[in-house]
């Protein structure tokens, strides 16, 4: 097992888009520390918006910042690499050689996935790494202090859970893409089709939480963005508001869910995800 594993990583690192994806997110990192926090601060006479600003960029406010557009974009980036590597093996025609050399069908998809989980959370966090330093040399730059220690700061134990709490809740859409191209055998259905459920769901959301009819607010609850929300919300340190690259609202933890039955709900939604891929894969007849 450890054997396989290894060699789908060997075969993603030589693959360009991971490091094109890594590219995008790391420069995603830069507009929202230094674009949306540290040039409008120093640019805004508005208290507000200033104030809004400084927390997209000082330490340790950025943290929640970099994590909420980071889940979301991450999300897509995600997406679109999971896509393109099951998809691939199709056109390739290895999804069949690999199985006559012995794998089982299951055992095939489950080190693939494990593959990905493991480069997707790496390449996140080398972008989440980066979005930090920026963070710390512009708290440098503002002459702040660099700390963890503000009112309702989170200790280092806690930007740990902060952290697992993004990453957990980009799965559900990263499975989507999987289940999507396992399905479709197309990197355009995975990729694609993720890339407008993220922006349909966020728009739907936005809808519900301003109608007035209760059945739309209850179908929330059926959403996984509503719920990655939640985790999102968690995550928040005090009530001002931040700069962000996330096309929702900014999450306001006392009109979401629980955190812990969101993150159950999220995990019930990868597991069928997970469930319905296995199920085609298995069934299917692979004849190139």
């Amino acid at each position: 097992m450890g054997s396989l594993l290894a060699a789908e990583l060997l075969k993603m690192r030589k693959r360009w888009l991971p490091y094109g994806l890594l590219l995008f997110m790391i420069g995603g990192t830069a507009i929202i520390i230094w674009l949306g926090g540290y040039a409008d601060w120093q640019g805004s006479e508005d208290a507000e918006f200033k104030q809004s600003a400084l927390r997209a960029f000082a330490m340790p406010y950025s943290i929640p910042a970099l994590l909420d557009s980071g889940q979301f974009w991450g999300s897509v980036f995600v997406a679109v690499l999971v896509a393109s590597v099951v998809a691939t093996e199709y056109n390739w025609g290895t999804v069949r050689q690999a199985l006559i050399r012995g794998q089982s069908r299951t055992q095939y998809v489950l080190v693939k996935l494990a593959a990905l989980v493991l480069f997707s959370a790496l390449s996140l966090l080398v972008a989440l790494g980066v979005g930090i330093g920026f963070s710390v040399l512009a708290t440098s730059l503002a002459d702040l202090p660099i700390t963890l220690d503000v009112l309702d700061g989170p200790s280092f134990a806690e930007v740990i859970l902060m952290v697992l709490r993004a990453g957990y809740a980009v799965i559900p859409y990263g499975m989507l893409a999987f289940c999507l191209a396992v399905v479709g055998r197309s990197t355009a259905i995975g990729a694609a089709g993720v890339m407008a459920y993220v922006i349909a769901e966020s728009i739907a959301i936005a809808i519900f939480n301003e109608s007035s009819i209760s059945v739309l607010r209850d179908l929330r609850d059926v959403l996984p963005g509503h719920h990655a929300q939640a985790l999102i919300g968690a995550n928040r340190i005090g009530s001002g508001d931040y700069n962000h690259l996330s096309f929702r609202e900014l999450p306001v933890p006392s009109e979401l869910p629980d955190p812990n039955f969101a993150a159950f709900v999220l995990g019930l939604w990868s597991l069928a995800l997970l469930s319905i891929a296995l199920y085609v894969f298995r069934r299917r007849d692979l004849k190139t």
